[in-house]
């Protein structure tokens, strides 16, 4: 009897006869993601100890500061101090005694982030172990909707990745909306379209990136039907979207009022951040902030021969432009041809390259999406290798320069933007050698052309 296929909670496939082979064909994903926690565990407890001790490591924490930051905001909400209640009508009408995570300088995020991290205030560790959880849901959500030749890949990429762990553990809860994109996915490949639209619905108001999904799923929908692209699935699915985005953020901005919109939607429109970080932007806004000390110009040389370009670079079109243009691009024009899976993992790696903003848990964004197209890809392993090794020279080379300025004082800062154009580049070309490499799992190259949209 032939032995059954292995299945997204079962054996992984056999890698030869014998040896490494009969080895890995005994490990489940309930083994690795049972690992994966207790790694987690491990890295929260050194985080524990770094961060009550950050002079023995050269003045670093582990911990990032958006945790605190959150953590401060469900401080606000839960036990806010007089003068700090929210300022939504329905708390002011009904006399509700619930804080504003505003009134915390910095913080830009939607309140539901605190409330789903409060646990937090009962003991740090508890809201740590919350974004654990849910960091560990993904892996068997992506393996259910999967081949089984991608069970190393997802748990490589995701489950056992120490670039993941070490982003969930610092308390970047990225893994929220990753959790909340698989599960659009996955509801889009069993054509549950209602519950994929009140999955976008609920990412949008978790984080606005998500957005950028309507181009492909709208492009899938329209060829799934003979209506074409103004079909009943389309009205549907946007109809359902827009329900759910209108009532997450009614009840919000019901609560917290104005600060509210402010903070978590408008501020991100017109945002302008000259503070180091990946994206090629930050250097140029960061002169157009302090010409005089930083670009060698005096003010009224600076005001005379730079007003000009000052003015483009902190003009928000400057970045979001190109961004806007290159993510329609994919969703409109790769979905017909790669599929939905392959069009957002573009959409997304597209976007988070070309952002103004861009830091490291920004890449756990597109990480859940490559164990999709791995299939569909015709990549040498030599090639990927060297694609992995360079991206990781990459970002290491840029934060050893941007250690050298925030925590050793060095001015570097044209060091920290030359190390980022650099990281742009190998994100660039990345991003294209699996344009490149794609050939539709079962489609030969010759027979791309030929593929037909409904």
């Amino acid at each position: 009897m032939a032995p059954k296929p292995p299945n997204a909670g079962g054996h992984s496939q056999s890698l030869g006869p014998g040896g490494l082979g009969t080895l890995t064909k005994r490990i489940t994903t309930t083994h690795l993601l049972i690992l994966s926690f207790l790694v987690h565990l491990l890295l929260l407890l050194y985080a524990e100890h770094v961060d009550t001790h950050p002079e023995r490591y050269g003045g670093l924490k582990y911990t990032d500061v958006d945790w605190r930051v959150v953590s401060d905001g469900a401080r606000l909400i839960f036990r806010p101090q007089e003068g700090q209640e929210a300022k939504g009508r329905l708390t002011s009408r009904l006399g509700w005694r619930i804080g504003d995570p505003y009134e915390r300088a910095t913080f830009r995020y939607t309140p539901l982030l605190p409330l789903f991290l409060s646990p937090t205030l009962l003991h740090p560790l508890l809201g740590k172990i919350v974004l654990t959880l849910t960091s560990l849901l993904i892996p068997p959500l992506l393996l259910s909707s999967s081949s089984p030749a991608t069970f190393w890949p997802t748990h490589l990429l995701w489950t056992l990745n120490p670039f993941v762990l070490n982003i969930t553990t610092r308390g970047s809860p990225e893994a929220i909306v990753c959790l909340l994109v698989v599960f659009v996915v996955y509801s889009l490949q069993r054509k549950k379209n209602t519950w994929a639209a009140v999955g976008l619905g609920l990412a949008v108001s978790w984080k606005l990136y998500p957005f950028i999904y309507v181009a492909s799923i709208w492009t899938m929908l329209a060829s799934r039907r003979e209506h074409g692209w103004f079909g009943r699935d389309v009205w549907k699915f946007g109809f359902a979207t827009a329900v759910t985005v209108g009532i997450v953020n009614g009840a919000l901005w019901l609560i917290w009022g104005q600060p509210f919109l402010e903070h978590t939607y408008l501020y991100h429109l017109h945002r302008l951040d000259h503070r180091h970080n990946f994206s090629p932007y930050f250097y140029p806004i960061y002169l157009s902030f302090f010409p005089s000390s930083s670009s060698g110009f005096s003010p009224d040389q600076y005001s005379s021969r730079m007003q000009l370009l000052t003015t483009i670079l902190r003009h928000p079109l400057t970045s979001f432009l190109p961004q806007i243009t290159l993510v329609l691009l994919a969703g409109f024009v790769l979905t017909p041809v790669t599929g939905l899976e392959v069009a957002m993992f573009v959409q997304t790696a597209t976007f988070v390259v070309f952002n103004k903003v861009c830091t490291s848990q920004y890449f756990t964004w597109f990480l859940p999406l490559l164990p999709y197209i791995i299939p569909t890809l015709a990549i040498s392993t030599r090639k990927t290798g060297l694609l992995v090794l360079v991206w990781i020279a990459g970002q290491a080379i840029w934060l050893g320069t941007a250690y050298q300025l925030e925590l050793r004082g060095k001015d570097v800062y044209l060091n920290v933007w030359m190390a980022g154009l650099a990281l742009f580049g190998v994100g660039v070309w990345v991003v294209g050698e699996i344009i490149e490499g794609w050939e539709g799992g079962s489609v030969k190259p010759r027979e791309r052309r030929r593929v037909k949209v409904d």
